[in-house]
């Protein structure tokens, strides 16, 4: 298994235990008045993200953290940055193997640019 299949394997299971969890934790305290939400983003531009500039799909920390805010207390799960959610509905409208292989085509392409980048640090 490649390094970066190996990568979205391990992020994609820690994701879905986040949801999960998030979710069980709201069914959970629910009748306790407590709520529990868990937002659900795509790419947000960060360095640990390797994505530098915002744009209309990938928005800044503070777009997309204004945005979550903003959703606090209306649903267990969300995507409250509504161009992710435009993306999301994208997503489940297409074959799974398209939307597999743009993600790897993306994270290849994020994996050569630090590659790049960390090259060029050594030099």
């Amino acid at each position: 298994m490649c390094s970066i299949c190996a990568f979205i394997w391990f992020q994609s299971m820690c994701i879905m235990y986040v949801d999960q969890f998030s979710r069980s934790l709201y069914v959970e305290y629910k009748k306790s008045g407590i709520d529990v939400q868990c937002q659900v983003p795509l790419y947000v531009a960060t360095k640990m993200a390797s994505i530098k500039r915002s744009s209309f799909f990938v928005p800044s920390t503070d777009g997309y953290a204004k945005a979550g805010v903003r959703w606090i207390g209306y649903e267990p799960r969300c995507t409250p940055y509504w161009p992710h959610t435009l993306l999301w509905a994208l997503a489940y409208s297409l074959p799974e193997s398209v939307v597999d292989a743009w993600r790897l085509q993306f994270c290849l392409g994020i994996r050569k640019r630090g590659q790049l980048k960390d090259s060029r640090k050594k030099e």
